[in-house]
This record gives structure tokens, sequence and C-alpha cells, in this order.
């Protein structure tokens, strides 16, 4: 049996040196724990209901023992615009975290668990005391911060600012109020996790932090320690509403910007790493505390099948090679899958102000689809009645921006919904028929392509001119008589016909009558603040009544930061020089690559944040590139078809119109 030191007496290293004595992997387990006893940050903690189930086949006696100690609830709730708008169906369990320590030092120690606090650890000196060390110190963690090229770590620190209170405000659920103040828009995550006491985390982006003068107290606290009080006053007289007279209660309650912690990997030599201190995901999705105790679950699994199989009498740390691996391998997708929801659902929550003076309905539909966690239709029968209020106000605002003069019929049978695709859209002074467009690549034997396309009744049927598609044509001259014959014959087929084309100095040109269309997306090979304008300023004279887009490309996979930034500045750019729409087109998937976290991520989820955040920031529609051949995947032959997913995102409003290369295969 191995002997095991753990640095860290939080959540997951207390479980886990519970579970190795249990189960008999370990002989001794000596835990060390640098704060005093009783010392603990922050308030009540969740756990979803598989969670709980998977510490119930863990160990009943310690779950037993939380169940009895916990809240549990199956409603959240989201206050906006006046309105408190109610989702049931979601299973969670809250606890104190001073509750759960308790319990878990208690189950430790009835195991025969060695637990020092006031003890500061030194890995090297563990490694060579113990033939198996667990550092399970934290998000900072300095064991793992001595060894970082090692484990190959990287920390992504997020823009917005939280604070972790409590309350004695009566909270029935889980809610969500979202309050505008002088100095900008506040929001709490709240939730009941004892008799008469809330979890009450606040967050806001960091201009409404610095109007507040949030900055200059917490610069202040965080040199002599302790909570932010003149925060505390603040946050009680902002959030009056909710806490009906209650105070908020604070313990170490500072401000902070998250941090999203992944390694390259979990482990070196005899040392390995669990919880927070081997990964982070954002509390808006799941705790640290919930991966920590899942951690420890996975560890002391993957040891006990190498005790029972291969274990050696005399333990080198070569010889844990293989337990770490499979320790690894089994938790690194779930950990990967979590951070993949937690990472929209935190940009969501970087960028909540902007959306705050949505209708309230919408508004809660954006909320509810900023991660990929619940397909519509899974969201349908959750709750029928919010999705359906969702959707009419979809109807409402799209009428409002003159769609009703379109003259399309949206009517739909009773008891069905129509697709949001079938809804007209204005753009700038033209309006389309429909939110679906065809772009149509001048392949040569293909004109007849665009007339089917009219004549199918896509609203918008766009030539594309740019590099990209023109790398395809052999014989450039005859498409392009063949086009221009066919660009006439679509338009008396009644659709709107458009064209795409090289944005900076229009290269290549293209035929005359292209650049003649009644709507023009100016293709940006290089998108800077400028770059639209030039484009725009060699064209032609410009028509009466023609619309000009600017056209973007989002790269294959996550963008960095950067790169996102100078998109989103040349998309408001673009708008304050005429632009009424943007074209966000999008590349053949990489699939030989993976995510930082070892999973891909739907790629999809990636280009609708970039989609969402350029449309919001321009103020522009956006129409966004989706996967060609989406409308054979039949209504309902998925639970997360392309027809589901191309509704949500509209009526979510994050994307405004949808286009795609036709005869392509379904691909993505």
């Amino acid at each position: 049996m191995l002997d095991v030191g753990v640095i860290g007496g939080g959540p997951g290293g207390l479980f886990l040196a519970r579970l190795l004595l249990m189960r008999g992997i370990a002989a001794r387990v000596h835990v060390r724990e640098r704060n005093p006893v009783g010392a603990t940050f922050g308030f009540g903690i969740v756990f979803s209901d598989r969670t709980m189930s998977a510490l119930r086949a863990a160990d009943p006696g310690t779950h037993d023992r939380i169940v009895a100690a916990s809240r549990s609830w199956r409603d959240m709730e989201v206050r906006v615009g006046g309105r408190e708008l109610r989702y049931g169906g979601y299973g969670f369990t809250a606890i104190a975290r001073r509750t759960l320590l308790d319990i878990l030092q208690e189950q430790a120690l009835a195991s025969g668990a060695r637990l020092d606090h006031r003890t500061e650890a030194d890995a090297a000196d563990l490694c060579a005391e113990h033939q198996l060390v667990v550092a399970a110190d934290g998000v900072g963690s300095v064991t793992r911060n001595a060894r970082e090229e090692a484990f190959g770590t990287t920390v992504e620190v997020g823009s917005a600012k939280f604070v972790w209170y409590g309350t004695t405000a009566p909270m029935q659920r889980v809610t969500f109020p979202f309050v505008r103040t002088a100095f900008g828009v506040f929001a709490a995550h709240t939730y009941p996790f004892a008799d008469g006491l809330s979890t009450f985390i606040v967050e806001t982006d960091e201009q409404a932090w610095r109007a507040a003068g949030m900055d200059v107290s917490t610069e202040r606290v965080n040199s002599a320690g302790g909570s932010d009080e003149y925060s505390q006053q603040l946050m009680e007289e902002v959030f009056a509403d909710h806490l009906k007279g209650h105070p908020l209660l604070v313990n170490n309650s500072r401000w902070a910007n998250f941090r999203v912690v992944h390694n390259r990997v979990w482990w070196h030599d005899n040392l390995v790493l669990l919880g927070d201190a081997a990964h982070t995901a954002h509390f808006s999705v799941g705790s640290g505390t919930k991966l920590a105790m899942e951690d420890a679950i996975g560890l002391a699994d993957a040891l006990g099948e190498w005790s029972g199989s291969s274990g050696p009498r005399t333990v080198a740390p070569a010889d844990l090679a293989p337990a770490f691996k499979s320790y690894e391998e089994a938790r690194r997708p779930a950990v990967a899958r979590t951070q993949n929801l937690a990472a929209p659902s935190m940009r969501w929550w970087e960028t909540f102000a902007q959306r705050v003076d949505r209708d309230p309905e919408r508004f809660g539909f954006h909320f509810l689809t900023r991660t990929p966690a619940i397909s519509l239709a899974g969201l349908r029968r959750r709750h029928p009645e919010r999705i359906a209020e969702a959707e009419s106000a979809f109807v409402v605002e799209a009428r409002s921006l003159g769609a009703a003069a379109a003259g399309s019929d949206t009517s739909a049978s009773e008891g069905s919904t129509p697709h949001a695709l079938a809804f007209p859209l204005r753009l700038g002074e033209t309006v389309l028929r429909n939110r679906m467009l065809s772009v149509i690549p001048p392949s040569p034997g293909q004109p007849d392509v665009c007339v089917a396309q009219a004549l199918t009744g896509n609203g918008l049927v766009l030539a594309d001119w740019s590099g990209t598609a023109r790398q395809h044509v052999t014989r450039v001259g005859p498409a392009a008589e063949e086009w221009r014959t066919a660009v006439h014959e679509a338009g008396l087929a009644g659709a709107l016909i458009g064209a795409v084309v090289d944005g900076e100095g229009v290269r290549a040109q293209p035929p005359e009558r292209l650049l003649e269309m009644p709507v023009l997306v100016l293709l940006l090979d290089e998108p800077t603040p400028g770059t639209f304008a030039r484009a725009v300023a060699a064209l032609p004279p410009r028509k009466a009544g023609r619309q000009i887009l600017i056209g973007l490309t989002c790269p294959d996979g996550r963008p960095p930061r950067e790169y996102a930034d100078r998109l989103a500045a040349c998309a408001s750019a673009a708008a304050a020089a005429g632009a009424v729409g943007i074209h966000l087109r999008l590349p053949e998937p990489d699939t030989s690559t993976e995510s930082a976290t070892g999973v891909g991520e739907d790629p999809w989820t990636v280009v609708l944040e970039l989609a969402d955040r350029l449309r919001t920031e321009s103020g522009l529609p956006l129409i966004i590139d989706a996967v060609g051949g989406w409308a054979l995947d039949a209504p309902g032959h998925t639970a997360d078809n392309w027809p589901a997913r191309l509704h949500t995102a509209l009526v979510a409003g994050r994307v405004d119109a949808v286009a795609s290369f036709p005869l392509m295969s379904s691909a993505r």
C-alpha cells in the first residue's frame, strides 16, 4: 500500500485521503493545509445531480452526510427589465463550504488520515518523503507553479470582475438579477445553501467597476487584507430590491478576475495535480469543488486498478506512471467538456451589459443558450412556455423592423412554430423576403445554380467573386459570361441579387455587372478599422439603392483574443462608414487539431460567440455561413440538428440570416 502526501486540505484533497484509506490503496495519507482550522473563503457551493450520483457511488456514507446538510432546488430565475422569468427542470444541491469541509475532515480522520493545519508544504521535500504526492492546493498552486514548464501550465485571466458574498435574504432558487446603475450594469448569481443563508456572487465589467470607484477600494483591501467594505455597502444599495432589507455577508470578499487554468499534463515524476491546481472552469457552469471531488474519485479508481494489478512493494516514481496516465485519460475528457461549456458562459458574463436592454424573453433565451449544453428540443421539453415567449418576441421584433411590409407569408398552422429563417429581414434600405441566402461560386458549368436558388425562394443570392472562390475556376472568361446571364435570370425569378468581391482594391476586377448588383459584400482579407472605408472608396460610383456589407472570415478554431478584438473594431468602423450588415464567413474546419483542453470545442459554438460579439458591438445585422446542405437535415431527425441550431441562433439574436454553399455536403 502507498505512502501518500497531500498538499491542500480542501474538498478534493480530503475526499481523496478518505477514498485511498477506505479502499486500502494507501497505508498512510498525510494532508497538509496552510490555513488554520475553520478558515475558508466563500459561502455555499453547488453540486449537480450527476455529481451527487457519482459521490453516492464512490462513498455512500459521505454522500448521505452531505445530503443531510444540503439544500436542493430544481428551478432558476432570471430577473431583468422588470420581469421574473422562471425556468424549471434543473437539479442542484448546495451546501455551506464550511459544513462540507467539516464533513470531509471528519470522514478523512475517521478513515485514518493525518491532517495538519497551519503547515506549509514544500513539494520537493514531500516527493522525497512520500511515494506519491498530490497537489490539491488550488488555482494559485505554488506546487504547480514551481514546475510550470513540466506541467505545461497556461492561465487565461477573464475580463469580468466578480466578488463573493453571502446574504440572509430569503432566496428559494438559483436567481440571476440584472441591475442597471449610473455606473453600469451589475448582475448576481445567488442561491440558497442553508436555512436563512444564500450565496450572492456579484459580477460586472471593468468599466462599471472603475466608474463606481471599486478599483480604489480593491487596491486598498488587497494591501490590508480582509474584505472590501466599501463595495459591500455599495452592492447592498445596488441590489436593495432583491435583498429586501437583508445585508450582504463578507468573508475575505474582494473583487477578482476569474482565472482559467489548463495544463498540458497533470503529473510529473511522483507528483500529480488535482482539482483547481490541474484545471478550472467558470463558476457559472460548474464549481471547482465539484471537479476536484470528481478528480479524487478518478485518481482513487486509477490507483486502485494499478495497486490491484501490478503495484510493486517498493514504489519508484516511474512505477506510478501507468496509474497517473489512466487517471488523466479518464478525467481529461469530462473536465474538457466542462471547460468547453464554461468558456462561452464566462464570455457571456463578461459582456452581459451589452444585451441587458433587449426584450426580457429573448434575453432569457440568449442566457439559456449561451452554451450548447441543452438542445432546443430539450429546452422545449423543460419550459415550453418560456421558449414560445422568446419566439413570439422574435416575431414582433422582426415585423417592427419592416418585415410586415415585405409581403412574405410567415403564418403557421395551429400548434406549429415557424422557423426563424422564414421571416423577412431589413438590410439598410432593402427588405429581404426571408433570411435564407445562397453563396454561389463562379464555377464553370454551374450558372443554373443561381437561378435554381432564386426559384426555391431564397431571399438573397450572392455571386462569390472573391479570391477564395475564384481559385477553383479554370476558365475565368467563359465563367464570367455564363455568370452574367445567370445573375440576370435569377433576378427575374424574384430574388435579390448581390455579389461578394475582394474588398481591398477590388482585386481581379469582377464583371462590371456584379459591381452594380443591389447588394455588394466587400470581403476583407486583412481586417482593420480603416480597410472597409478604403475598399468602398475603390469601388465605381455608387448606384442609387445599392447596399454594401462587410465580409469577414472567422479563423478555424477559437481566434486569439487580439484577433477577435481586431475583427470587432473593424466591424464597428464599417458600421460608422455606412455598412448595412456583416457577412461572417467560415473556413473549412481543420479536424486534425484539438483545443488546449485536449478535446475539441464545437466549432459552431466558437463561431456563434464571435458572431454575437460583432453583431452586438457594431449594431449591424449579421449573416453567417452554415453547413452546406443543412436543409436536408429533416426537423426532428436529431435532438440538435442544423435547423434547430439555426433557429436557436436567430431567436436568441446572435445572428440575423444564414448563407451557405448549396451544393456542399453536410460536413460540419
